[in-house]
């Protein structure tokens, strides 16, 4: 047992340590705390009594922690869940409830390469083999419905580089590396089939610090499938990057980029802001018969320079000359496109 003491009264307890004083303790923040062990469990003493929350809604108490700090959380619609490590840390540098996060749904679990934390508004994926916490906000804003999005809503000069999962994992460690040489972020849409062929390929791509969209389980046409074909399709894509530690709400891209107002529907039923392009680089189309090199992906990606704009690139080798122009061009684009004064985002600069 911990050196500490404790009091049982009718309407909570006090627990009282040399190092945290004595703080009281009620309600269903007393008893998730008891369900995770109480003072030798992984929240330790409490650091402070019940309080409550700017709102004027919810309640806390911050616990000494073993694990950098802990507190558990408590609203009426939520109920109480405890926050502890690197997610409550980035949970506190966003704003704490108060955040677009909103206030935890879930405790903190495990998931695959690491811990996750869920709220009302979203998500916190802490990855242990590189230490890095990715938030995931799920909120689709309501100008995002409806429409396959081809250019971000904004008026800076940022574009967002984006890569499709292709038929193989050719080149993801070359976009990686060029990627991480140069500080540029990225967001790369998979697919689950690509996922069971390349299971290392989604945690390569989330402990770099980039973002994962949902690109379909199978790559069908979803305007031949059905409503519940193409809720299967999302699903079955979801879970299988899931099962990989990732997590790939709140983005979509068409396979194909086979759309039409019925089939972006559902993907906004199944919580998908669906994402298009403002220029396709071809370089999935590949040299064409040698005619093609990397300046002809870097001046399409010029010429549609613009703020907001969103490139399509791939992943993957073409079948036919087995060449990856994508990646061979990515670090002129990146170079040119920094020289025309233009910064990079991950497609959740989309969400406001």
């Amino acid at each position: 047992g911990a050196p500490g003491r404790y009091n049982d009264f009718a309407r909570g307890t006090i627990y009282w340590s040399p190092g945290t004083g004595a703080h009281e303790l009620h309600g269903e923040i007393r008893r998730r705390y008891l369900e995770l062990g109480g003072p030798s469990g992984v929240l330790g003493f409490p650091l402070t009594d019940e309080i409550g929350t700017p709102d004027g809604v919810g309640r806390y108490n911050h616990f000494s922690g073993t694990t950098g700090g802990s507190s558990i959380y408590w609203s009426p619609a939520t109920g109480a869940h405890e926050v502890h490590g690197a997610i409550r840390a980035q949970w506190a540098a966003l704003g704490w409830e108060r955040s677009r996060l909103g206030y935890p749904i879930s405790g903190v679990y495990g998931i695959t390469g690491g811990l996750r934390s869920d709220f009302q508004r979203g998500s916190i994926l802490w990855h242990e083999a590189s230490g890095r916490t990715e938030v995931i906000y799920t909120s689709v804003p309501s100008t995002l419905l409806g429409v396959d999005l081809e250019r971000l809503p904004t008026t800076q000069k940022v574009v967002a580089l984006t890569f499709d999962a292709g038929a193989n994992d050719a080149a993801l460690q070359s976009i990686l590396s060029t990627l991480a040489a140069n500080g540029v972020p990225g967001t790369f849409f998979l697919t689950g089939d690509w996922v069971n062929h390349f299971p290392s390929g989604p945690a390569l791509i989330y402990n770099a610090g980039h973002r994962i969209g949902n690109h379909s389980m199978t790559h069908p046409d979803f305007t031949t499938l059905t409503d519940a074909q193409i809720a299967a399709e999302i699903g079955s894509a979801q879970r299988t990057i899931e099962a990989a530690g990732g997590d790939p709400l709140p983005f979509f891209r068409f396979p194909s980029g086979a759309r039409d107002s019925r089939t972006i529907a559902d993907v906004n039923a199944a919580g998908y802001a669906a994402i298009r392009w403002t220029v396709d680089t071809l370089g999935w189309q590949g040299t064409m018969n040698g005619t093609r090199g990397p300046g002809f992906i870097v001046q399409r990606v010029m010429a549609s320079a613009q703020p907001g704009e969103i490139v399509l690139m791939h992943l993957g080798s073409n079948p036919d000359d087995g060449s990856t122009l994508d990646a061979a061009a990515l670090p002129q684009v990146i170079a040119q496109l920094r020289a025309a004064g233009y910064g990079f985002v991950t497609l959740d600069a989309a969400l406001g």
